[in-house]
Order: structure tokens, then sequence, then C-alpha cells
């Protein structure tokens, strides 16, 4: 297992010297030092690219040049994948109220006791890692749920072109009105889909051959009392008065977690 890496940004050099020697007895592999938050962001970029990027960064809040540890803090953590531990000689609340808002991985107060500095190290490292597994979980499940809703798509696509060029009229009737109807459907009856959908299970009926709606109403009775398979043999008027001959059958079913009635016709015109 690698060393933890830590990079130190400490204006005091006696200071980071001090902890660059202790934490490499620790074990720890200090990937730099500096003592600016401008030269801290280019020597971090430039191990970001050699493959290097220091997994902890110890970060003294008061730092010399137009950038302090709080604002050079939160440019690292927009730009690279490091856990930002700031030092820190007070424990003014006006710093704490800032640095909160970076979301640090914790605080060490000086003068630095290297037990509690090892065991701040250990637990953000771990903390870290932690992080960076449940990102990447994130986002293999995001790759795998938009890969299942591309391929529903597909399928629904498919689907419907099967469904759009059935030699069979399909319907779905909820809650006394059409909530689908295919395309055959409209060809059969002669209306458009869009008005075909405002009809009612009354106008269906009225669009059936007087003679004939008592087989309409038996298929209703039927599918409502859960018998299936039942065929009948109806004529019913198109739109434009022609007579045709349908083959029609009702069975129940369930349409976005309700029941719902699923009705086919099939033109037997052409044999009568």
């Amino acid at each position: 297992m690698n060393p933890i890496s830590v990079y130190i940004v400490e204006d005091e050099l006696l200071i980071s010297a001090s902890l660059k020697s202790q934490l490499q007895q620790f074990g720890y592999d200090i990937s730099g030092s500096s003592i600016r938050g401008e030269s801290c962001l280019e020597e971090i970029a430039e191990l970001s690219k050699q493959g290097r990027e220091p997994e902890i960064v110890l970060m003294d809040i008061h730092l010399r040049g137009e950038l302090d540890g709080i604002d050079t803090a939160k440019k690292i953590i927009e730009k690279f994948n490091c856990a930002i531990i700031f030092l820190t000689g007070q424990s003014s609340k006006e710093i704490y109220e800032r640095s909160f808002k970076i979301k640090p991985f914790g605080y060490l107060l000086k003068p630095i006791d290297m037990e509690q500095t090892k065991m701040t190290i250990e637990i953000a490292s771990y903390q870290r890692n932690l992080e960076i597994q449940n990102t990447l979980y994130q986002k293999d499940l995001e790759a795998l749920l938009e890969k299942r809703s591309q391929e529903n798509k597909e399928l629904i696509s498919m689907y419907q072109t099967i469904v759009d060029n059935s030699l069979m009229g399909l319907t779905i009737m909820q809650d006394n009105k059409f909530v689908y109807v295919n395309t055959r459907t409209a060809e059969i009856f002669g209306y458009p889909i869009e008005i075909f959908l405002s009809f009612s299970i009354s106008d269906l009926v009225n669009l059936v051959h007087p003679e004939d709606q008592g087989k309409v109403n038996f298929l209703l009775q039927a599918s409502l009392n859960g018998d299936e398979g039942i065929r009948k043999r109806v004529r019913i008027f198109t739109r434009d008065q022609q007579v045709k001959h349908l083959e029609a059958s009702f069975r129940m079913v369930q349409f976005k977690g309700k029941p719902a009635m699923h009705q086919t016709f099939l033109d037997m015109t052409d044999f009568y």
C-alpha cells in the first residue's frame, strides 16, 4: 500500500521543515511544500499533471501574498481532489465561519501536536478515499441508469412502431375515456386519433350497428368479470357511414397502476 502523500503550505520555514521531517518519520510521502498560496497552486497543478496529486494538503490559514490559506484551499478543491487540513494559531469565530464553507477534513492548532496530526491525516485520508469511491460508484450508477433509460427508450420506440403498424386496432380505456389509440384503430373507424381519444364508452357503442350493440355490451361485462379470450363479430359505422365487419375482444389490464380495459379490433370486412 502506497504511503499517504502530503503537501505542506506554511510560510514559517522552521515549522514547515519540522513538519516535513516528522511526517517523513511517520512514513508519509511529502510531495512538496510552499510558503505562498500562488506557488502552491502552481506546484500542485504540476504534480497533478505527473499523476502525483497529493492526497492531503496541510494549509496554514495565515499566508503572505494575495491569497490566504482559505482562498488557496477554495481554489484547490475546485481544481483538484485533495483533502484540506487547516493549520492555525488562532481559533476565532470569523476564521471558522470562512473556512467551514471549504468543508475541510480537519483543523490543527499551533503549536502542532504530531500524534494528533498523524490521527487527523489518517482520518482525512480515509474520508477522502471513501468520498472518491462513493463518487465513482455514483457515476457508475448514473451511467448504468442512463444506459437502461436509453435501452428502455429504444424498446418503447420499437414497441410503438410495432403497435402503430399492427393490422389490429388497439385501444386502452380508463375511467370511461380512451387513453391510448393506435394508428390502425383510427384507420378502421375513420376518425383521427385525437377525436377518438375524446370518445367515451357510450360513444364507442353508438358507432356499433344497433343489432350488434348487445354483443359489445356482453364483451364489456365479460371483461369486467375477468373473462378473457372472448371474441365477437360486430358491425360498425365508420365516420363516412361505411359498414365494416370487425372481430372485437375486450380484456382488463393494468395501465399506469390502475385498472383499464384493453380493446382489440380486427377488420374482417374483406371476408364478407
